[in-house]
């Protein structure tokens, strides 16, 4: 993956106007690959010389299968309109199991929301503050008139300084990440706070 990586950065030097679109996507893609790499490669054992025993860590259990055909809720729901970011914190997820829903938009993700249906589970719902079309605030406002306890709201934003943590935490979000955030500690606070 290294070489590719080096021979497409080579190319994006040397033909800075040529294929300019698709550079976001590639880059991407390299992201998740490299994300794969670190965040669910087994230990690798040792070569023969030095025998070391390793303790491979099982992978993560399947969430069971409904027995009447009906649709398992979502366990985590991502509200992040940063491309980049959501494509990590979504691979993060996949690659541990959960089941989850993602959106761009503020407004599509309320619209979803309102009439989402969650078997009796109270959903994570990981809410960027800066959004699109409506903001994560209001989204948590109308969710707590509308369906109050519906979901564990978590907001995520840029916006890290203290009265901003508190605004949030004092409308009754359960946590407040600050981003840039480690995928490897976002996934392990949503593990404590799905229980999973």
């Amino acid at each position: 993956m290294a070489a590719e990586l080096e021979e497409a950065a080579k190319q994006w030097v040397a033909h800075p106007a040529e294929g300019a679109a698709g550079r976001g996507a590639a880059a991407r893609g390299f992201v998740r690959r490299l994300a794969a790499a670190l965040f669910t490669k087994q230990a690798q054992a040792p070569p023969a010389q030095t025998p070391i025993s390793v303790a491979a860590t099982p992978p993560p259990e399947p969430p069971p299968a409904p027995t009447d055909g009906a649709v398992l809720p979502p366990e985590v729901i991502v509200v992040e309109d940063d491309a980049a970011l959501a494509d990590l914190i979504t691979f993060g997820l996949d690659a541990r199991g959960y089941r989850y829903l993602h959106f761009r938009n503020g407004r599509e993700a309320l619209d979803v929301l309102r009439v989402l249906e969650t078997g009796g589970t109270t959903p994570l719902l990981l809410l960027d503050v800066d959004l699109p079309a409506l903001d994560g605030y209001s989204i948590f406002e109308a969710l707590q008139q509308e369906a109050p306890g519906k979901f564990r709201v978590v907001f995520t934003t840029v916006h890290g300084s203290e009265a901003e943590q508190l605004r949030g935490l004092e409308a009754g979000a359960i946590d407040y990440m600050v981003k840039p955030m480690s995928l490897r500690v976002a996934l392990e606070k949503i593990r404590r706070w799905v229980g999973h």
